[in-house]
């Protein structure tokens, strides 16, 4: 009896999209989908769920093994200072939303934009989506090795983007060590530290 009902539980996933309201378009789009869905055991459901759609994003972590640094930027997060009360000042990896569907060519910009590093081959890691409950977004990450002996130019994001950028150069031990105390909160960036963690400083890290 037991196998039939695992068995029954085991019934494809299926579902359909009925309708779709847009409930926003200002910036990005916010939308209400209403959705047919059949559950594994066999049962029809309709379900609401609203959605953000900003587009997919680009993530990476830029590293100089000599001296066992990374390069983070700090800047300033609406979402954090709401859901934390605090000054919204955030620790993140460089990053930015994906154009003309193209990740390693925003990456690059990005970069350059944010920290004014220039790079040419960034490594390509995964993908994974951010947060599937309430955004379609996918992240792209990456890890590019930098010179941190280059003489760089620009960085500090894009003043016609309200972008207001500090580049911060540390010891990944440090990075790590923040990340353990919390004061690196952001989700893609301690995902790219974690990587590092494992892959790029295994060797040194304690």
């Amino acid at each position: 009896m037991a196998h039939c009902i695992f068995a029954t539980l085991q019934k494809e996933v299926k579902a359909k999209i009925l309708s779709k309201r847009i409930l926003s378009h200002i910036w990005s789009e916010f939308a209400q989908y209403t959705v047919e869905y059949i559950r594994r055991d066999g049962r029809v459901e309709h379900q609401i769920r609203e959605m953000h759609d900003t587009g997919d994003g680009a993530a990476i972590l830029l590293y100089d093994l000599r001296y066992q640094k990374i390069v983070l930027i700090k800047q300033y997060r609406l979402a954090a200072m709401i859901n934390e009360k605090s000054d919204g000042i955030l620790y993140e990896v460089c990053a930015g939303l994906v154009e003309n569907n193209d990740p390693k060519a925003t990456i690059i910009k990005e970069v350059k934009e944010e920290t004014g590093f220039l790079i040419e081959e960034p490594l390509y890691l995964f993908s994974a989506f951010a947060t599937p409950g309430a955004k379609t977004e996918k992240i792209h990450f990456f890890t590019a090795k930098v010179d941190l002996d280059q003489t760089i130019e620009g960085g500090g994001g894009m003043e016609a983007e309200q972008e207001d950028i500090e580049v911060v150069i540390m010891p990944f031990d440090e990075a790590w060590e923040k990340l353990k105390e919390g004061s690196i909160r952001d989700l893609k960036t301690i995902t790219l530290l974690l990587h590092a963690r494992m892959e790029i400083f295994a060797q040194s890290s304690t």
